[in-house]
């Protein structure tokens, strides 16, 4: 689980241009903490006190308070700085691991950012598959 938090945490790294566990309060790292806060309760089902380990693990101190406001303000977040979202979209592309359970909870979060083109196709996939379902039975 940690390895797949250290490669979560690097990408994030990567994407934002920052260091995760440096010791600032700047917007940028609050969010991209906010982030992998989120992913890491969501997606990979750590515990808080195992995320809170994870960052202490890296050398920055996080309680189990701080974890839960990141987490609760990364809808915040994510609304304001449209560049959360499209990182959480890299780093979620491998949903395989996911079950479904888990991958419901990724494109429901995605739909609120699809364009009602894609809304319209969406509706016509689903009903055909519907329909296709129907002619099985």
């Amino acid at each position: 689980m940690k390895n797949r938090a250290n490669k979560i945490a690097n990408r994030i790294n990567s994407l934002a241009g920052i260091n995760l566990f440096e010791n600032t309060r700047k917007i940028k790292y609050v969010e991209a903490r906010s982030l992998l806060n989120f992913i890491l309760k969501r997606y990979e089902k750590m515990t808080l006190y195992q995320i809170r380990d994870f960052y202490a693990l890296n050398g920055k101190v996080q309680n189990h308070a701080t974890i839960i406001h990141s987490i609760k303000n990364f809808k915040i977040f994510k609304k304001y700085s449209p560049e959360l979202l499209e990182w959480l979209n890299i780093i979620s592309d491998d949903i395989n691991g996911y079950d479904n359970q888990e991958k419901r909870e990724l494109i429901k979060l995605k739909l609120n950012y699809i364009s009602n083109q894609d809304v319209d196709e969406l509706a016509l996939l689903i009903d055909a598959m519907a329909k296709k379902e129907l002619e099985v039975e």
